[in-house]
């Protein structure tokens, strides 16, 4: 990552995906974290066209702000392959979870 660390990554969640009730303690891990082996983050310069692009048809979307420093040992930087949206240079690197998703969404307190 470049010397400017971001203070927050966020988490997008689709109002659709089922709520539990009472909420959970910490964030389960959705199907397409559990698909791609690492969870989805991105850092605010990176969500209006994440939201554009993969929740165009949701109509409403929760956003999770996470302090970076409490995840920051578990994420790497990755330029995006672009084969799903297309290249985003624009938006520099995006923050990728190390290791499988269940172990940083244990560090997400809802």
């Amino acid at each position: 990552m470049s010397a400017a660390e971001p203070s927050y990554l966020y988490k997008l969640i689709p109002s659709t995906a089922p709520v539990r009730e009472p909420l959970p303690d910490q964030l389960p891990v959705s199907e397409i974290d559990l698909k791609s082996g690492f969870v989805h983050l991105s850092t605010a310069l990176q969500v209006p066209n994440t939201l554009k692009i993969f929740f165009k048809d949701e109509p409403l979307v929760y956003v999770l702000r996470i302090p970076y420093g409490r995840v920051a040992r578990d994420i790497r930087f990755e330029d995006p392959e672009g084969r799903v949206c297309g290249p985003r240079p624009e938006e520099g690197l995006f923050p990728v979870s190390l290791g499988n998703a269940a172990s940083i969404t244990s560090k997400i307190n809802l």
